[in-house]
């Protein structure tokens, strides 16, 4: 993978720097096929295989989890936006993108939000019912997949993906924060879990 021509999609996907519709759209299909095609390649299978087997590792393709990929300073603006978003049109590095791509990597397909409504991780809970996943849990059980929702963590609220391990009240949870993968345990009460499958 050249991160040198993802990073040239992913700016021309843009209307910073790209005023023609069609032609963000088309550069951004580019960098999403570039993160699929990643998942699929010998290294992206087998950080699969190792996650299934029961390793707690940080499987969110490249080039999206790259530090390189995408660096430049924000605009959340119209006029000047250059967010990066994946499959899912989930903002890349950001909570929500991992969760929708743990989504992706377990089911095989992007959830994906009806209404035309920004949801962000504190409104998780609509966006993974509009996306199919209605049925929300006190307690998340073994042998099952869960995103968790706690929209009173920080201004836009966190999602995090329950790992399988549980222990007295907590479970162990991965997510982006700040940017970069983290694992850690949370309180199970502090989360609103939504089964996945």
């Amino acid at each position: 993978m050249n991160l040198r021509i993802a990073n040239m999609w992913a700016k021309y996907s843009c209307p910073e720097w790209n005023k023609i519709r069609i032609l963000r759209k088309f550069c951004r299909l580019r960098y999403q096929k570039t993160a699929e095609r990643y998942w699929m390649s010998p290294e992206g299978s087998q950080l699969t295989r190792r996650y299934k087997a029961g390793e707690v590792i940080d499987t969110y393709p490249k080039p999206y989890c790259l530090q390189g990929f995408a660096n430049w300073p924000e605009k959340g603006d119209k006029k000047n936006y250059n967010l990066i978003s994946d499959q899912s049109l989930c903002v890349i590095k950001y909570p929500t993108s991992y969760c929708a791509w743990k989504i992706f990597e377990e089911t095989g397909t992007w959830p994906r939000k009806t209404s035309s409504e920004r949801l962000d991780a504190k409104r998780w809970v609509q966006f993974l019912q509009e996306a199919g996943y209605s049925k929300v849990v006190d307690h998340p059980s073994e042998g099952h997949r869960y995103v968790g929702v706690n929209p009173d963590i920080g201004e836009w609220g966190l999602v995090v993906w329950l790992e399988e391990k549980h222990k007295k009240g907590k479970v162990l949870v991965s997510s982006y924060v700040k940017k970069r993968y983290k694992k850690w345990w949370v309180k199970e009460k502090d989360f609103t879990w939504v089964l996945i499958h």
